[in-house]
């Protein structure tokens, strides 16, 4: 066998532990070991993502409670890398700590003290979940191939981008994405061509409408994959976060928002008066919907396709993203906020303007509170669940 980085190249049977306590690693090494498993012992997260970051596990044990950079940390870099399974096995009880590991997209969650039966029959199952099904569609049929996981299409709205797009298109992780759509809003510059030059494979819809929402609408609209992710052009939103919006997908999700303000996430790009906006919008959605969203403004999002129906892709303008967060609370899916650090918009001016986009928001929203609920459309969201839930069993 080969071995690498400490690592041996088996099928699939390589679990990274990492924990600051020799002991703890060293109970663990053993028993994996017993069980044919291959290990490696990382004592920091640092360590630990440079390990995912190279592609070294199938499978990782991590702890919460480490000196430096803690497990809710690393976890959330190593998805900026990977969709490696991840089980916590921590000492912190379980509770408002395991929701909150499953709402940053963890696959598993485990007290210490623990059994050495369970913990070894929790990670059979996370790699048995994981290993490709050489025979199968993935789920939804989009079947660009059978790859044997979820197909991802990535939806980038764009007007006039062509200064920014050299910063994102290059850092898409291409490796887990089918295909990529740009949405062009009727640019002047060469958005379109800077498009195509850096990424030959893109597909390039013409819209004709004005706003976000129609793009997006008309971005949903061509896409094939199993799992959409909305992307700015801009560069304020990082492509390198989406492995770990995928990852909450498919660890249970049905609609995964980036949020600029929990642990782990930030932003670069708003003023203090932005910030005061986008508090009384949370507050205003969480009263009015029964939400408990920590940010509502951000248009950093990703779902399964057949969810379509539950978002507001109606709406033409800068509203439509933020009634989307709203439609998936009201239509009961599956909602995942996950840590997002926005980036400062890299060239030209923001096409937002804070006051009117504000009181659009904020029109919509109680428009939306005082709508009829869609009985039709929630009917399509349970027949799709229902539908995904039956192709995922075969």
């Amino acid at each position: 066998m080969d071995q690498v980085n400490g690592l041996q190249e088996t099928d699939s049977r390589n679990i990274l532990i990492v924990d600051d306590d020799p002991d703890t690693c060293d109970l663990l090494d053993i028993l994996f070991r017993l069980e044919g498993y291959n290990t490696r012992i990382v004592y920091n997260g640092q360590e630990a993502v440079q390990s995912v970051e190279a592609g070294e596990p199938d499978a990782v044990v991590l702890d919460v409670m480490m000196p430096e950079m803690d497990g809710w940390e690393t976890f959330r870099q190593m998805r900026l890398h990977s969709d490696v399974p991840v089980l916590f096995l921590t000492a912190m009880i379980s509770g408002d700590y395991a929701a909150r590991a499953f709402s940053m997209g963890a696959n598993d969650y485990l007290r210490k003290p623990f059994q050495p039966s369970e913990l070894l029959a929790r990670i059979e199952a996370l790699l048995t979940m994981s290993r490709p099904k050489p025979n199968s569609c993935p789920p939804g049929g989009g079947c660009f191939g059978c790859q044997g996981r979820p197909t991802v299409s990535v939806v980038i709205p764009a007007l006039n981008e062509a200064e920014n797009l050299p910063h994102v298109l290059p850092y898409l992780p291409m490796d887990m994405i089918d295909e990529v759509i740009l949405v062009d809003g009727r640019s002047t510059d060469d958005t379109v061509l800077v498009a195509t030059d850096l990424l030959p494979c893109i597909k390039v819809v013409m819209e004709q409408k004005p706003g976000k929402g129609a793009a997006l609408r008309s971005g949903f609209a061509v896409a094939r994959g199993d799992i959409v992710v909305t992307l700015d052009a801009d560069g304020s939103t990082d492509p390198k976060e989406i492995p770990a919006f995928i990852g909450a997908l498919r660890s249970g999700a049905d609609f995964v928002k980036g949020t600029r303000f929990v642990q782990g996430a930030g932003t670069l790009d708003m003023p203090l008066y932005r910030k005061i906006g986008n508090k009384a919008l949370v507050f205003a959605a969480n009263l009015l919907f029964g939400a408990r969203y920590t940010d509502i403004t951000y248009g950093y999002n990703a779902t399964w396709r057949c969810y379509a129906p539950s978002l507001a892709l109606d709406i033409d303008g800068w509203a439509g993203a933020i009634i989307s967060n709203i439609r998936a609370i009201s239509n009961g899916l599956r909602v995942v906020e996950v840590a997002s650090i926005e980036q400062e918009r890299i060239n030209g001016e923001a096409k937002l303007k804070a006051f009117s986009a504000g009181w659009a928001i904020l029109s919509a929203m109680i428009r939306e509170r005082f709508k009829r609920h869609d009985k039709k459309a929630a009917r399509k969201i349970k027949l799709s669940r229902v539908q995904k839930g039956v192709i995922e069993e075969h």
